[in-house]
């Protein structure tokens, strides 16, 4: 085994990762980052960036099928679900490229691979090989997402927004639980692509706000048309250039190809460790040493020390 005394550890080598080990390395190169899976970046390989590209796509089919409107007629839009995500995928795959390219130029010794347990507040066991004993120590593990356990008998019909950027092809109709800021993003984005978009909502919300008239105002904008279905639970939408012929009961069938899960994320943090990894108090200490960096560094983007 071997053993490796450091001044910061950083566990998880994201976006938020990498920003900890360039601000800890303005006070010290005696760093590590630690990094269980692959390097990329959820921001480039599954998030932000592959994102865009399916909404840039979608923007550019709606600007021409907005385009008689100003007099420009242009005919039939035909969109290539292939040739939309076989670019998706290869500019995806050139981001992230960018980004390995970054990992590499950090000096090997400062870089260690395998997943990481706590053995105490200072110790780190990384894989079966290596004890990390930090001062201090960053927990940048992230999240991942996480949906009711009812939903796994769906089986490969199932996805989350970390798979569709890996679809070969748009399907033909697919069903959105969670219209928060990403689902109807993505939602809307399919459905300018063509794709039929079944929009769900609990108790019929639409956005991340909990005010009820701004989801009116919401699904107007969406193009959502009247309500299709509706559930104790669930209430849904058609996203559809046309409005919804007629209202569905409860007992309507619509068949859709796939079941996008937008439910909820869960912590990068194996359960067991979290007593542990909660009660640490050395993410505590390194706020206290790198006030102003950290701060600016993470808190802006959502992540907090523990």
């Amino acid at each position: 085994m071997n053993n490796r005394h450091v001044d910061v550890a950083v566990i998880g080598a994201g976006s938020a990762g990498m920003r900890a080990l360039h601000a800890a390395k303005a006070w010290t190169d005696n760093v590590v980052m630690i990094e269980g899976g692959a390097y990329g970046t959820t921001c480039a390989s599954v998030g932000c960036m592959p994102s865009k590209l399916l909404i840039a796509a979608a923007e550019s089919a709606h600007a021409v099928q907005q385009a008689p409107e100003f007099g420009v007629n242009i005919g039939d839009v035909d969109i290539d679900g292939v040739a939309v995500m076989d670019r998706v995928r290869r500019e995806r795959d050139r981001f992230v490229g960018f980004v390995l390219d970054t990992v590499e130029n950090i000096p090997e010794e400062q870089r260690i691979r395998g997943m990481a347990r706590f053995l105490d507040d200072h110790r780190i066991q990384v894989g079966d090989h290596t004890i990390v004993d930090a001062k201090r120590i960053v927990i940048a593990t992230g999240s991942s997402p996480s949906y009711p356990g009812s939903f796994a008998e769906l089986g490969d019909r199932l996805v989350v927004n970390d798979d569709i950027f890996e679809w070969r092809d748009l399907p033909k109709s697919v069903a959105v639980f969670g219209p928060g800021v990403i689902g109807l993003e993505l939602g809307q984005a399919l459905s300018r692509l063509g794709v039929d978009v079944l929009m769900f909502g609990l108790g019929g919300q639409v956005g991340p706000s909990r005010i009820q008239k701004s989801w009116n105002l919401q699904r107007r904008h969406f193009q959502m048309s009247s309500i299709l279905m509706q559930t104790p639970k669930y209430i849904a939408w058609l996203m559809s250039k046309t409005a919804c012929p007629s209202r569905m009961t409860t007992t309507t069938e619509k068949r859709v190809s796939k079941l996008w899960t937008m439910s909820s994320r869960r912590p990068g943090v194996c359960p067991m460790c979290q007593d542990l990894v909660w009660k640490t108090p050395v993410c505590h200490s390194m706020r206290r040493v790198f006030p102003n960096l950290m701060r600016k560094h993470y808190e802006s983007v959502g992540h907090r020390f523990l």
